[in-house]
């Protein structure tokens, strides 16, 4: 809805500066638009998920598979960023639970460590084919698309400015 709203602000304001400096400025904004709607469509895909014998951590760049067996534990780091602690020094932050300013109020951060708490708990983590983490790149397509027409359109209108005389 967000981006919905984006857009419709960013269209009202490309017409308004395209009526007022000419579509050579006026198109400008519309790679603009384009890269904040792909950057606010990886945050927005951020989520943990809790399946049988994994816990999967989509953040805006990677994802993480994480068995059961390799997780000791959950915990909110000082920022109130929640952490799923792996071996001795190593953890994964949740970037969903980030510890943000809505965070304070709703303990949302808090609430994932105790349901984390109580799935590890709950299953006696045997059930697991593999073991072993894996980490990949997370793949968004409706952000992906963005970025990627926003890349295009600022290639495109760059080469169209050139060929016109405009810099």
């Amino acid at each position: 809805m967000a981006i919905l709203g984006l857009g419709i602000g960013m269209f009202a304001a490309i017409c308004e500066v395209t009526a007022v400096s000419g579509f050579r400025t006026g198109w400008q904004g519309i790679p603009v638009y384009l890269a904040i709607a792909g950057f606010l469509g990886r945050i927005a895909n951020c989520k943990a998920i809790l399946r049988e014998n994994v816990l999967v951590v989509v953040n805006p760049l990677r994802t993480h598979v994480l068995p059961r067996a390799l997780i000791r534990g959950a915990s909110l780091g000082e920022d109130g960023t929640l952490r799923v602690d792996l071996e001795v020094d190593r953890s994964i932050s949740v970037f969903a639970f980030g510890g943000s300013f809505v965070d304070r109020f709703r303990n949302t951060s808090g609430e994932a460590t105790r349901k984390i708490g109580g799935w590890l708990q709950s299953g006696s983590g045997a059930g697991g084919t593999d073991s072993a983490s894996q980490v990949r790149w997370t793949r968004c397509r409706p952000a992906d698309l963005s970025l990627v027409l926003c890349a295009v359109t600022a290639g495109a209108g760059a080469t169209w400015m050139l060929l016109t005389g405009g810099a």
